[in-house]
């Protein structure tokens, strides 16, 4: 009798974690409710924290970073969402975004080191790759805002940024963000800056990139798996 251990029940938390990535993309653009909306990002911040680091448990110095920098999201957030003076607000505001940036920026690479070292193709891991590929949406998103609370003048948009709430500008941002990754470019939201029109084509490529890097990861991974498979008889034995 073998004393490996066989798992009965698959891990599927980069599954949860793509459905909640998509969730908040769905319903962020419906709460006008300005904390209701801080909170579901929140909420997508923190589920892809814990999700990077069960996939990293060895890497105790990147836990310690993306936690003291995600607590900086959260106070600013707080700040920037309180009843303060606008200039404060839009600091806060801000320093919210600086914040998100190198905290989903980790989350990403930690994921996407996951899922060469598994070396092993799973469900779970397609949904990883999809994560990753969600994450990059989101990081190139919170440039976009930057590049809007610099110049509103930045972006054409269907609504103008300032008659716009900070959650559904957001959404906009990550909507265009995706569509950039994907290469579609419907044209309903344009970059108009040199700065955001260099930042959509660095996002472009990067998705271009990306698929053409997984699909070779996953090729890979399934010529392995089928490999091992066919030098072993059904009982096991090589």
């Amino acid at each position: 009798m073998s004393s490996e251990v066989q798992r009965p029940v698959p891990e599927w938390r980069f599954m949860q974690l793509t459905l909640f990535m998509a969730l908040w993309m769905l319903l962020s653009p419906r709460w006008e409710h300005p904390w209701i909306g801080g909170l579901l990002l929140q909420a997508v911040v923190i589920n892809s924290l814990f999700v990077t680091l069960w996939a990293n448990p060895q890497s105790h110095r990147l836990r310690v970073v993306v936690l003291g920098l995600w607590m900086l999201s959260v106070v600013a957030s707080v700040t920037a969402l309180a009843p303060l003076p606008a200039q404060l607000r839009q600091a806060a505001r801000t320093a919210e975004i600086v914040a998100f940036i190198p905290v989903l920026a980790a989350c990403a690479v930690g994921i996407v080191r996951f899922i060469f070292r598994t070396r092993r193709l799973s469900a779970d891991g397609i949904f990883a790759t999809v994560a990753v590929y969600l994450l990059v949406a989101f990081i190139f998103a919170q440039f976009y805002l930057l590049l809007i609370i610099g110049s509103a003048d930045a972006f054409h948009l269907p609504v103008p940024a300032q008659e716009r709430l900070p959650q559904a500008l957001h959404s906009d941002m990550v909507y265009f963000s995706l569509i950039t990754l994907a290469t579609v470019g419907y044209g309903d939201v344009l970059p108009v800056s040199e700065t955001a029109r260099m930042l959509a084509v660095i996002e472009a490529v990067i998705g271009q990139f990306y698929v053409a890097v997984i699909v070779a990861v996953f090729v890979g991974m399934y010529a392995a798996t089928a490999t091992g498979t066919s030098g072993t008889n059904p009982g096991g034995r090589p």
